[in-house]
């Protein structure tokens, strides 16, 4: 395909170890973390009533994190879309309804925890706290998902958008713990949540996204290296440096190391079995 293409007005990112010096501990391959590499929990939002905020999940929590603060003072509100990329989606209490549900029968299973299961709850709770009426999307395309959520904002500004949020995230539970560990995967888990608001208009950072590998010259290139569980190995690229050696095996990862690169430009490699999406910032 043609490259697809857009503006960045706004990013945040909800990473282990916060952002201060992110991307130089990309480039180094610093480890934010050991096994377990968590985001601090986020301060409540002052959009969302204290009631609606303990309701809400810790990946809800975060998706309102990152995502609140860039739409603050905007009035398309009732028409922005909203994509949201998210691999394992709401876990955590999916996890909390199976395990009453089996060990204390249905009468006991908890209603919020199935309510908050389902895999759009975070952009649910969004659109409730921050009073979006705009179109919305939910996408899941395994380690590629954050660029794959990238993939369709950009898609809907080349259709006429003038403005698209996109959100992508994933958070460690219990069982994604476990399963990871039983599957001998990469020894490094981690979480991460990244936002960024694209428009069809300057002035902020271009950014644009293709099928296939193509880097950007000698600028910065970001690449997963670790497979997944059942995943065939990944095709090496010499000079990539791996995201997850810094903020470990999450599945917006590759939007996380984009994000990092808005100032300084450089490209991200997501793979999805055998299929490849690049994408490229350019300050």
């Amino acid at each position: 395909m043609s490259a697809l293409v857009a503006h960045v007005a706004g990013a945040r990112l909800c990473v282990p170890g916060g952002t201060q010096d992110l991307l130089a501990d990309l480039l180094a391959c610093a480890p934010r973390g050991q096994e377990l590499r968590r985001v601090d929990k986020p301060a409540r939002v002052p959009a969302f009533p204290a009631g609606s905020w303990r309701r809400m999940s810790p990946l809800s929590r975060l998706v309102a994190a990152a995502a609140a603060p860039l739409l603050e003072g905007r009035d398309d509100l009732d028409t922005l879309p909203v994509i949201w990329g998210t691999a394992l989606g709401e876990l955590g209490p999916t996890e909390r309804f199976l395990e009453r549900l089996f060990t204390e029968g249905p009468e006991r299973a908890s209603p919020l925890a199935f309510q908050n299961s389902v895999y759009n709850a975070p952009v649910g709770h969004l659109s409730i706290g921050l009073g979006l009426k705009g179109p919305s999307e939910t996408l899941s395309a395994s380690a590629c998902s954050g660029l794959a959520a990238l993939a369709r904002g950009l898609e809907l500004i080349a259709l006429g958008a003038p403005a698209v949020l996109v959100v992508a995230g994933d958070d460690i539970t219990e069982t994604s713990r476990k399963a990871f560990a039983l599957h001998g995967a990469h020894p490094a888990l981690g979480e991460a949540v990244a936002a960024v608001l694209l428009t069809a208009e300057g002035p902020g950072p271009r950014v644009e996204l293709l099928d296939g590998v193509h880097p950007l010259g000698e600028a910065p290139l970001f690449a997963r290296r670790a497979a997944l569980p059942a995943e065939s190995p990944l095709p090496e690229l010499p000079d990539a440096i791996a995201p997850e050696r810094c903020l470990g095996l999450s599945f917006c990862v590759g939007l996380v190391a984009l994000l990092a690169l808005l100032e300084r430009g450089g490209s991200v490699v997501g793979f999805d079995g055998r299929a490849a999406l690049t994408a490229r910032v350019f300050p």
